[in-house]
């Protein structure tokens, strides 16, 4: 048998259970010795059980004891659950609170380690996505992720240098989206999600800036469409 004790039973609760379900009618004194329960004990866990519904009392001569009612285990189930859903819920409020709480309006790292620390800063996108590329990477990771933000109806907008070293890859990506056109870039690579957050990566000098000012942010999602509208399509040969 499962361990009741997950159900709120004691350990001896739960063992003396146990006994009267194999043993079915029986004295004290044997349920003690078959559970291992101590008999100085028995009896206050034998009444424990009866007060939960788990055992009933035969008013015999020489006290004997039955398993209760099974509706009574599943009603102990069914308590259980409602505590694991009602913990649940309590995790999820944590949980949100956590999400929303107070961070830094700008964050500075340099390095590519720390680079990739705030890369999961960012929140994930609901409705848009604007990016500048410096570079065009085409990691699998990447790509599924892509892939994911298309299926779920995220605007993707893409303004990427187009050169020798980026034109190989970026046919690869219009596999994925179509929305990428040309800028001339020296060295800087912009992210911006939604009205949320912008993330800039000043590539030579090794330095990236997360901002969640959401005026900054929707500034910089208005200049980026304005260009976006006049630059030149990029697209596959």
């Amino acid at each position: 048998m499962a361990d009741l004790t997950e159900l709120g039973l004691t350990k001896n609760e739960s063992k003396a259970f146990e006994a009267i379900i194999h043993l079915g009618k029986s004295s004290a004194a044997i349920i003690s010795s078959d559970s291992g329960v101590p008999y100085s004990r028995i009896y206050d866990v034998l009444a424990s059980l009866e007060s939960k519904g788990l055992v009933k009392v035969i008013p015999e001569k020489g006290k004997k004891f039955v398993p209760g009612d099974p509706e009574a285990l599943k009603e102990l189930i069914e308590k259980k659950k409602k505590s694991i859903e009602e913990l649940g819920a309590e995790v999820e409020k944590l949980k949100e609170a956590y999400e929303k709480g107070e961070k830094e309006p700008v964050e500075l790292a340099k390095g590519k380690k720390n680079f990739y620390k705030v890369v999961h800063e960012m929140p994930y996108p609901e409705h848009t996505e604007y990016n500048v590329k410096y570079t065009a990477e085409y990691y699998p990771s990447w790509v599924r992720e892509n892939r994911m933000m298309v299926k779920k109806g995220v605007a993707l907008k893409t303004l990427a240098r187009n050169s020798e070293e980026t034109s190989g890859n970026l046919k690869k990506w219009l596999g994925v989206y179509k929305n990428i056109r040309e800028i001339p870039n020296e060295g800087v690579a912009i992210s911006i999600t939604d009205d949320k957050a912008i993330m800039i990566g000043l590539i030579k000098s090794n330095v990236t800036m997360l901002i969640r000012d959401k005026p900054f942010v929707n500034l910089m999602k208005e200049l980026f469409e304005k260009y976006y509208a006049q630059a030149k399509p990029i697209q596959k040969p």
